[in-house]
Formats: C-alpha cells, structure tokens, sequence
C-alpha cells in the first residue's frame, strides 16, 4: 500500500501571486530578469480576470521592456496597463504608467510627446508620494 501525502497544490490565484512577486523583486533588483515571470503573470491574470495584477504585469513587462531598449513595445504595454488602472481608478498606477510611457517617448526621440506625457503625470496631486514610492524610476535617472 502507498502512502498519500497532503501537499499543497497551489491555485492559479497563489500562483499568479507567486508570480507578481517575482516579477515585481526582479525588477527592483535586475530588470531584465523581470520580464518572463510578469508575462506568465500577464496570462494568467487576463486568463482569470484579475484586473489588478493584470495592470500590474502589463506595467512590469512594459518597464522591463523600455530598460532592454525596447520604447515601442513599452509603450503599447505601458498604454494597455494605463487603460487598465484606469478603469480600477488607481492613481498611483496611472501615475507610474504615464511617467514610464514618457520615459519611452523620450527614448524614441519624440520629445513632445515625452513632454506631454510627462506633464500629465505631474497633475496628480500626489505626484511627490507616488515618485518617492517608484524604485523602478532609478533605473532610468542618469
């Protein structure tokens, strides 16, 4: 007779989880390692209908993008996670989405739409919180 054992099998939820985390600690730490764990994340949350770690995965992928150089593709990500945070009515999220996708515009030389997009992110009252919380922007100051 075998033995049965009781572990775990995590849901897709846990998993989409375990994934955001990664994601978001590769980022912080090595951005270019962020990119595959925020693309399964992508998937799975879109899959599942989670808007929020949809937003944030799209956001991951898309500044994991714009740090390999890749400013078109950051940008049509970037844009799908601003629609996202913005239907969630979050703040912080199209604050962070706007000032990565003007980064990009600024990367790809298009420095009125840098500036535009820029602008637009400083009209958030809570701009000066929402900067002093973005670790990701370090990768892109000079």
């Amino acid at each position: 007779m075998s033995a049965l054992t009781n572990t775990h099998q995590p849901t897709a939820r846990e998993n989409l989880q375990q994934l955001l985390r990664e994601a978001w600690h590769k980022l912080a730490l090595q951005p270019l390692e962020s990119t595959a764990p925020a693309r399964r994340a992508e998937h799975l949350a879109r899959c599942a209908g989670e808007n929020r770690a949809w937003a944030q995965s799209l956001f991951v992928w898309g500044v994991a993008s714009l740090y390999e150089g890749g400013t078109h593709e950051a940008i049509t990500l970037l844009s799908r996670a601003l629609a996202v945070y913005r239907f969630l009515g979050d703040e912080e999220g199209q604050w962070s989405c706007l000032k990565a996708i003007a980064l990009a515009w600024s990367h790809a030389g298009d420095k009125t739409q840098a500036l535009e997009t820029h602008a637009a992110a400083n009209s958030f009252k809570r701009q000066a919180e929402f900067s002093a919380r973005a670790n990701w922007l370090r990768w892109f100051t000079d």
